[in-house]
């Protein structure tokens, strides 16, 4: 088994993430997405193989897809509406992914547009902090990440 990512499937709106689902896949590590199940967000073991339909607020799903567990995946890479610098993530306001990414011990990636980069993004006491923010300029980490970064890589 490769090294476990979880990945969102992206909206028209946000940075794409078929490229670097395809290049996971090639490198052999084991993706899950969220998956929406009732009405909460679960994550779904995906391959090469995946049939994919249209789920929830016109985001891609698997069709069929055997559960992942939050804290199985290494790293998880994150959507949000803004990011800043200290790891600070608006979300679309649902509390889906903080929900999702509440007890994960993974290195969490937020993926935005510089553009999307903000001084200050407003945060909630359950919001979840991303270790590191990428943009299609730079890669900024909190202040912790190395910690984490060194206790997942040994």
């Amino acid at each position: 088994m490769g090294f476990q990512v979880g990945v969102y499937m992206a909206t028209a709106r946000e940075p794409k993430t078929s490229i670097l689902l395809a290049d996971l896949q090639a490198r052999g590590a084991r993706i899950a997405v969220p998956v929406r199940r009732r009405q909460i967000y679960g994550w779904g073991w995906v391959t090469a193989e995946t049939r994919w339909t249209q789920g929830a607020h016109g985001i891609r799903e698997p069709a069929l897809s055997e559960e992942a567990l939050t804290e199985e995946l290494r790293v998880i890479v994150v959507p949000g509406v803004a990011f800043d610098a200290q790891g600070g993530r608006l979300g679309h306001g649902r509390g889906h992914f903080d929900r999702l990414l509440e007890e994960s011990p993974a290195l969490l990636i937020g993926l935005c547009y510089e553009n999307r980069l903000l001084e200050a993004v407003p945060m909630e006491p359950h919001d979840v902090r991303m270790d590191m923010v990428v943009t299609e300029k730079r890669t900024l980490f909190a202040s912790d990440a190395a910690a984490k970064l060194e206790r997942l890589t040994g």
